[in-house]
């Protein structure tokens, strides 16, 4: 069972924290039982910002519909679990095609129109191209997005999966997964520390990760290079597997890493 909001230790947030890919079922009731790991080291760990990427049906559904009732009743719990949760939807833009562009806007109307008790904070726009010619594409899709959400000014993140090749991205998103790889792949070197791309607009995300946290990799992406979000599962996607359909085995663990290379 989830630690309760207000037996939270209240704490300033701090500066960087996770992003977390919960492709993943809350399953209803009280408890949110799919959720509870995450619940419960968000409730142990209050100051360490979390950015939930929710994905009910590979977006929210039907265009015009509602969540699911299990999401209408969770994710007003994991918004409860501190104030420093951010429920982001998530919406795939096909590497901005044409073809696809009234799909996202579709995708963004509908989360948009959900209730208020369970509407997310913003977007997470998924495969995005990065590439210089979509980028008028991605600042409309932002422009759109972000006054529909958080009273007018939406969280949108983004995730080209690696640094984008125009750094005019950096300016149309709050967040940008610019190294989404295996762990075993990952480099320090992916990320760029340039002006031009801001570190504390840089999230990083890897699968197949060690069975405990990877504390020397830890320090030096949040501790020295500021990186305002950093994540990794224990979950795989070898094989072409699903690496976001588990929540790793030493969640709690992790988010307490990150918190103590802020101390």
């Amino acid at each position: 069972m989830h630690i309760p909001r207000a037996l939270a230790t209240t704490a300033a947030t701090l500066s960087s924290g996770v992003l977390i890919p919960l492709y993943i079922d809350p399953i209803g009731g009280p408890d949110c039982s799919g959720w509870g790991p995450l619940l419960n080291s968000i409730a142990a760990h209050p100051s360490v910002p979390v950015w939930a990427v929710i994905n009910p049906a590979s977006g929210p559904g039907a265009h015009g519909s509602q969540a699911p009732v299990e999401y209408q009743q969770c994710i007003p719990v994991l918004r409860a679990a501190a104030p420093s949760v951010v429920v982001l939807g998530y919406v795939a833009t096909w590497e901005g095609e044409a073809s696809a562009q009234s799909g996202v806007n579709a995708d963004v109307d509908t989360y948009a129109g959900w209730h208020a008790a369970y509407r997310p904070d913003g977007i997470f726009f998924d495969q995005v191209s990065g590439q210089s010619g979509d980028l008028a594409t991605y600042r409309g899709f932002a422009e759109l997005a972000r006054p529909l959400f958080g009273d007018g000014d939406g969280f949108i993140a983004l995730n080209p999966g690696t640094a984008p090749s125009d750094d005019g991205y950096y300016s149309i998103a709050d967040i940008l997964l610019t190294a989404e790889n295996f762990f075993s792949d990952f480099s320090v070197s992916d990320i760029s520390l340039a002006s031009s791309t801001p570190v504390s607009k840089q999230a990083v995300v890897l699968t197949d990760g060690p069975s405990t946290p990877p504390t020397s990799l830890i320090s030096r992406l949040i501790t020295t290079d500021h990186l305002k979000a950093f994540y990794v599962t224990t979950d795989s996607q070898a094989g072409g597997a699903n690496p976001y359909d588990d929540l790793p085995t030493d969640l709690e663990t992790y988010i307490a890493a990150i918190e103590a290379a802020q101390g």
